[in-house]
């Protein structure tokens, strides 16, 4: 026994472990194979979404390397759900950010239970990355994380068709500028072959960050699902996944430091990726036992250039970035800008400024230097105050005005609000609050993608402010506040907001605030009375672990 072995072994050499023996023997592995290391080869396969079905081939591919490399390979899967689907109902939204939880926990069973020496980890969809990347860190032994690939966007009369016209054209066919039928023939031919979406939507961000934090080898993410040469990668991450075995290798937790964790928030502010890595971030950053929280990562969204033109933040596609050199060309881009740390280890062991001699310049189209950025900063800002005392998150990119102060709107629960807002109960001038949606209250801290519906198709994005403990989708319009931490359920500020009070948001100078004393503050906590806990199933379950928004709503603690 080796001591890169050693989990395997325990569980099957001496006499006592015949049964363990006969059990293998049973699933039709040989003695040469029993004798061999064991890596479990980990995906989310299947037809609940596009994103999940390039995985089973490429497993099959790294399962073929893990075997060329002399290891022996141990497929299994675990659960995904499709965001798409998640938000066409009431409770689905709830059940988005718990599966991560679900993904990290039944990776650790399999890989712990059945004691695997190493691991090759396949995802693709939203929160399967980030389970994926957090199963990894925790059980910290030697891996490498496959992404499925993104899809090849539509083409249809010349033009490239970009995913988020989706949400225009759900607007203009409420409005009855377009049929029904008209909305399903515009958008037909949206995403045309099976792989993540191709845009730098929230899977390709949290592959993005597993490749810059050393997860992935450069260069894999944005490679189309669909491309041959993905059979060739996987390969070669199952064999390397055994050099990480048998030859000491780097372990997750020599990935996930710090100063890897600020080069990940550097990227999503480089690419204004989803601001969704900046609830996984800290998530996986918990599985190392480094605490690492929204307020560590304002000054780095201030300071960071966005060098890309990935849609929705321009009019290119993945397949256009990939086209251009990948991410390298980006990492590469930022390195020179001084805005990375060049010592932090990448896949194969190297420091990433070593890895990235080779990188291409930028193109100028697709991804520009520092130098010469496509805008001055990420268009993301974090923001605290006596409203949001652990912070919160805003998107500032193509805003008139990065200051807005208004008297709050307050509804309880994304049902209320959608109900309210539909009804025209606002004004212009309102800061609209929708509370009692982060992790714990929602459960599961629900992205709200028909609540702001109305207010976009009434031409009032820009006339109101909203503010949620939830999470607002992509092309929600306007100035739009979310992730407030700690969240109402729990009792934060947000919970004791009245109708009437005057918030104020600086996105210039990084506060939200309420404008009332704290003696009032403190009156009406006095009276303020704890909404009931979720009961029932796996969000009862998922409520009472939960922990606070700006560590990333982590189930457990380590640091």
């Amino acid at each position: 026994m080796t001591k890169a072995t050693e989990r395997s072994r325990s569980a099957l050499e001496g006499p006592m472990r015949a049964p363990q023996r006969h059990h293998l023997r049973a699933t039709g592995l040989g003695d040469d194979a029993i004798a061999r290391p064991f890596v479990g080869v980990v995906h989310t396969h299947g037809e609940v979404s596009p994103c999940a079905m390039s995985l089973a081939p490429q497993a099959a591919a790294a399962k073929l390397g893990v075997e060329v490399a002399g290891a022996t390979a141990r497929e299994f899967t675990t659960v995904s759900i499709s965001d798409v689907w998640t938000l066409a109902h009431d409770h689905g939204p709830q059940y988005s950010l718990i599966s991560r939880e679900v993904v990290a926990d039944s990776v650790e069973l399999v890989l712990e239970g059945q004691r695997y020496d190493a691991v090759v980890a396949l995802g693709a969809c939203d929160k399967t990355v980030p389970g994926m990347l957090m199963a990894m860190t925790r059980v910290n032994i030697p891996g490498v994380y496959i992404h499925g690939g993104p899809a090849i966007q539509g083409h249809r009369d010349g033009q490239d068709l970009n995913l988020y016209r989706i949400f225009g054209d759900m607007d203009r066919a409420a409005l009855g500028e377009i049929s029904e039928t008209g909305l399903e023939d515009l958008n037909r031919d949206t995403v045309v072959t099976i792989g993540t979406c191709p845009v730098q939507g929230t899977a390709s961000t949290a592959s993005a960050s597993a490749e810059i934090m050393g997860f992935s080898a450069l260069g894999s993410t944005t490679m189309p699902a669909v491309f041959p040469q993905r059979t060739d990668l996987a390969r070669k991450a199952g064999e390397h996944a055994v050099r990480l075995l048998m030859q000491g290798g780097l372990l997750p937790r020599d990935w996930v430091t710090r100063e890897s964790l600020e080069n990940a928030v550097t990227m999503v502010a480089a690419t204004r990726g989803s601001s969704n890595m900046l609830l996984h971030l800290p998530a996986i950053a918990n599985e190392a036992g480094i605490r690492f929280e929204l307020k560590d990562m304002a000054a780095i969204l201030r300071r960071t250039p966005r060098i890309t033109s990935v849609a929705p933040n321009g009019p290119h596609f993945l397949l256009d970035l990939h086209r251009a050199g990948g991410l390298p060309v980006v990492f590469r881009a930022l390195l020179d800008g001084g805005l990375l740390h060049g010592e932090t280890p990448t896949n194969d062991g190297r420091p990433l400024s070593a890895a990235l001699a080779d990188a291409r310049a930028p193109d100028g189209r697709v991804i520009r230097g520092c130098d010469d950025p496509f805008q001055s900063d990420s268009g993301i800002r974090v923001l605290q105050g006596n409203l949001a005392p652990d912070g919160c998150i805003v998107k500032t990119a193509d805003l008139p005005r990065l200051v807005f102060e208004g008297p709050a709107r307050v509804f309880d629960g994304d049902r209320e609000a959608r109900k309210g807002i539909a009804e025209g109960r606002f004004k212009a001038g309102d800061v609209i609050i929708v509370r009692g949606e982060g992790p714990r209250g929602s459960p599961g801290m629900r992205e709200m993608l028909e609540a702001p519906s109305p207010i976009r198709r009434r031409g009032m994005g820009q006339d109101v402010a909203l503010v949620t403990d939830g999470r607002w989708p992509i092309g929600t319009g306007g100035l739009c506040v979310a992730h407030v931490s700690p969240e109402a359920h729990s009792g934060g500020p947000l919970a004791l907001v009245r109708d009437g009070d005057i918030i104020r948001i600086d996105a210039e100078r990084g506060t939200i605030d309420v404008r009332i004393s704290d003696e009032e503050f403190a009156r009406r906590r006095s009276g303020w009375t704890p909404p009931p806990d979720w009961v029932g199933g796996l969000a009862e379950k998922y409520a009472r672990s939960v922990g606070p928004t700006h560590l990333g709503a982590p189930t457990h603690s380590r640091f």
